[in-house]
């Protein structure tokens, strides 16, 4: 099975209607499903994925799976665009000193870049690392390795804002648009990386 992970409601919203994901009720978090993907809807923070993934993949029999974190992240307005795509090689924490690594033979096109996970939104235009910066992709990755292999886990995220929104946060239409100018290239990419499990 392939899992794509996302933290809003307005971040999977696009991909359950590219898909036509059909609503499981059958389960205390949001879950949206097809033959092919499993769709779960984590709620934004470190928190929030831990309360999620632990939940739903509880005593769970995953077989050969993947599993794929798609979502918006702030970055530094000198080094990308806004509505730019990267698949994250490098994953820091805000807390922990200890990076956790992806490394991929295929990186199918895409632009690389690292991303720093946080714990509050960073909306004043400073922060000093290099790269993206989310709210949940150091979870993730832990709970990953614990689950499954992080081999298995790959990171998509979409450059949404500088870190410069004090008056506010993305409306629910803004993120929905920027993950939707970018399904073309996500569905090349899991078509791609699809594939490529058939191999191993």
């Amino acid at each position: 099975m392939h899992y794509i992970l996302t933290a809003l409601k307005s971040e999977a919203k696009p991909i359950i209607d590219y898909y036509d994901l059909v609503f499981d009720n059958s389960h205390p978090i949001p879950i949206y499903k097809n033959d092919i993907y499993t769709l779960l809807i984590t709620g934004v923070g470190k928190v929030n994925v831990y309360k999620a993934l632990t939940t739903y993949y509880k005593n769970k029999n995953l077989g050969k799976s993947q599993f794929i974190n798609i979502g918006i992240a702030g970055g530094h307005k000198n080094n990308c665009d806004l509505g730019q795509l990267f698949l994250i090689n490098k994953v820091f924490d805000d807390f922990s000193k200890i990076p956790i690594n992806l490394q991929y033979e295929n990186y199918f096109g895409l632009l690389k870049n690292k991303v720093n996970t946080v714990s509050k939104p960073i909306t004043n235009g400073e922060f000093k690392r290099k790269g993206l910066v989310d709210m949940e992709a150091y979870e993730i990755c832990k709970l990953i390795k614990k689950i499954d292999a992080i081999d298995n886990l790959f990171i998509l995220k979409i450059v949404s804002d500088f870190m410069d929104l004090n008056d506010g946060f993305l409306s629910s239409k803004q993120v929905y648009n920027l993950m939707e100018q970018n399904l073309v290239v996500i569905d090349s990419f899991l078509n791609a990386i699809r594939k490529l499990q058939h191999y191993k």
